[in-house]
């Protein structure tokens, strides 16, 4: 672009040098809208003339176009430095996320810690919530007899109680076994059977009357109507000490829990053996009336 404007300057100067001085009347005017009486030199310099006015003409439309652009970019970058200012507070609102996500886990952690810690219990919970689906299964489908009912109704009282009994956190640590023992049976015949059960399971971590505890175990076991815990717990304490005042009763319900899962032949050796270590025992004479009816 450069190269052209020296060249059509001297074209120009050219013409214009050799151009013969316009008539009177108007001839050879190269600035009226229609010239005439033109030489050759002068038409050469109209057409240099116009060919330069329409360069003009395309340069100054280049200069707005490229003026437009500018300000198009102007723009741009406006909008750009608008959107770095919303990636940098899109990446602090990462990093607080990041930060976030790294205290969940922390949370997450400490959780798992504190459900391991109290595993037996969310244990037990899990077991009674299954046993409650169950039952609520079994009303809808027919007529539940008082027996379910109470079932039931103790299921979900032992559950109310370990929730209880889980938001409390006593701390056993804090009391002597002998202590323990003894709240844990004040607990037993109030009936607190969730709570009795945690000081029970406590007892045996620390070997302290374990015969006994399991024992107890055993009962509030088969108080919830869970028999197959109950049988568990029971032989747990028979193979500890079988010489224990509660014999009789360990065996009777043993008898019972084992007829109530449908094992008559197992019940049948159990009433028959308490009916003959015990003979004089009340749990004897009610093994006889069980063993009658079988």
């Amino acid at each position: 672009m450069k190269k052209i404007f020296p060249l059509l300057l001297l074209a120009l100067c050219a013409s214009y040098g050799g151009a013969q001085e316009p008539s009177a009347f108007g001839a050879g005017d190269l600035d009226s809208a229609e010239p005439y009486g033109l030489s050759e030199s002068e038409r050469h310099i109209l057409k240099n003339k116009r060919a330069i006015e329409a360069l003009q003409k395309t340069l100054l439309k280049q200069q707005q176009i490229v003026q437009r652009n500018s300000e198009r970019i102007d723009g741009l970058q406006s909008i750009i430095e608008g959107w770095n200012g919303q990636i940098a507070e899109f990446e602090r609102s990462i990093r607080k996320i990041e930060d976030m996500n790294r205290s969940i886990a922390e949370l997450e952690g400490k959780t798992e810690a504190l459900a391991k810690s109290q595993s037996e219990n969310f244990e037990q919970i899990r077991i009674v919530l299954q046993e409650l689906g169950t039952l609520i299964d079994s009303i809808n489908e027919k007529y539940v007899d008082k027996e379910r009912f109470n079932r039931l109704e103790s299921a979900f009282l032992e559950f109310k109680e370990a929730y209880e009994s889980y938001m409390k956190k006593i701390d056993l640590s804090s009391k002597s076994n002998a202590q323990i023992f003894k709240d844990a049976k004040q607990l037993y015949k109030k009936k607190k059977y969730a709570d009795a059960k945690r000081y029970f399971t406590y007892l045996i971590k620390n070997h302290y009357k374990p015969a006994t505890s399991n024992f107890y175990l055993g009962e509030i076991a088969y108080r919830n109507g869970r028999y197959k815990d109950a049988i568990g717990y029971y032989k747990r304490s028979a193979s500890l000490y079988d010489k224990s005042s509660f014999m009789p009763t360990l065996l009777l319900h043993t008898a019972i829990s084992l007829q109530k899962i449908g094992d008559k032949e197992q019940a049948k050796e159990f009433y028959n053996s308490l009916i003959s270590l015990y003979p004089e025992s009340k749990s004897a004479a009610v093994a006889r009336k069980k063993l009658a009816k079988l």
